[in-house]
């Protein structure tokens, strides 16, 4: 218990931080606007390694429940005329149900199998944004309104900044709460061996529709809060390109680590504007997706868990190393 209070507090203390910090430095708009875009993917990348580092249930067409949650939001709060935050909700809720139907279809499938047919998903549901005019506005886009909460609107970036922080660190924690326990060890049990963990009598049926739901509604929350940060989306946004980047927040960031999915969230969406300003390099075309494909090869091949976990194995490492040393000074 001590532990989770503690972990608690440190996702407590990490958002006041960001949100001191956005208040006391004088950020220009186009920097608050790429620190906002951090957060609202990191709620997103905390729900897919939800599905992924715990649940071992891999997707490739997650960025449609992204578009999902962005254009239900929007159409909601726009079109309708629904409270931001009942908009926001109900654009996290359609997904999920799309998750659950996801699911159902994810428990006949596993490794490559499950991936294509996400990816198939994924591709369906864009062309879906693009033809379902009535809805989406199709090639035109969509707009949403400036998010408004009891008469108070977050027009600057600062007070959406707040509210960002304020959804993640909420989410975080809920994340936390949930796989500390009964269902996170369930999770892991599958993602091991779904063979060995059907024989502890868990049901890859319960399970698996909890893993997709649950990060199908982060990627809807995560989807709604993008689209009125940005006020527009239109359908190329939520292509393959997007549920890759996402697969690569996760496997960079650390599989199984809250803390990774916002570390991996964090470098996929600053490293293009970093590399932007470098001589040379910032004029290489598509030379962010290069970089992202070296780090992940790099990754995979040293820091198998990712970014999350380098101090503990750096932390191994020493130990290793000064038993190594003890036992040679006892033989010798």
């Amino acid at each position: 218990m001590k532990k989770t209070q503690k972990e608690m507090m440190r996702f407590i203390i990490f958002g006041i931080i960001i949100i001191i910090l956005s208040q006391v430095v004088g950020f220009k708009r186009s920097t608050l606007t790429l620190i906002n875009t951090v957060i609202v993917f990191s709620i997103c990348a905390v729900g897919f390694n939800i599905l992924l580092g715990y649940g071992g249930q891999i997707s490739l067409g997650h960025a449609a429940f992204v578009g999902l949650g962005a254009y239900v939001s929007a159409y909601m709060s726009t079109v309708l005329g629904l409270p931001f935050l009942l908009s926001l909700l109900i654009g996290g809720l359609i997904p999920m149900i799309v998750g659950i139907l996801l699911g159902l279809i994810a428990l006949r499938l596993e490794g490559h199998y499950l991936a294509i047919a996400t990816l198939g998903f994924g591709v369906t549901i864009q062309q879906i944004f693009k033809e379902w005019v009535g809805f989406t506005n199709g090639y035109s886009g969509m707009r949403a309104k400036t998010p408004e909460i009891f008469g108070f609107a977050f027009k600057s970036r600062e007070s959406f900044m707040i509210l960002a922080i304020v959804i993640l660190v909420l989410l975080c924690i809920v994340a936390y709460n949930l796989l500390r326990f009964k269902t996170g060890r369930a999770f892991i049990a599958m993602r091991d061996s779904e063979h060995a963990a059907q024989a502890m009598g868990i049901s890859m049926l319960k399970y698996k529709l909890i893993a997709f739901s649950i990060s199908a509604f982060y990627a809807g929350i995560a989807g709604g809060l993008y689209m009125h940060l940005i006020k527009f989306t239109q359908p190329d946004q939520w292509g393959i390109v997007f549920s890759l980047n996402l697969l690569a927040m996760v496997v960079i960031g650390g599989l199984g680590s809250i803390w990774g999915s916002i570390l991996g969230a964090t470098f996929i969406t600053l490293m293009p504007e970093i590399l932007k300003e470098l001589p040379v390099i910032g004029e290489i075309r598509n030379v962010s997706t290069i970089v992202t494909g070296l780090v992940m090869i790099l990754i995979i091949r040293f820091l198998p868990y990712g970014l999350a976990y380098l101090p503990k194995q750096l932390k191994l490492k020493r130990i290793n190393k000064r038993n190594a040393n003890e036992t040679a000074e006892v033989k010798a």
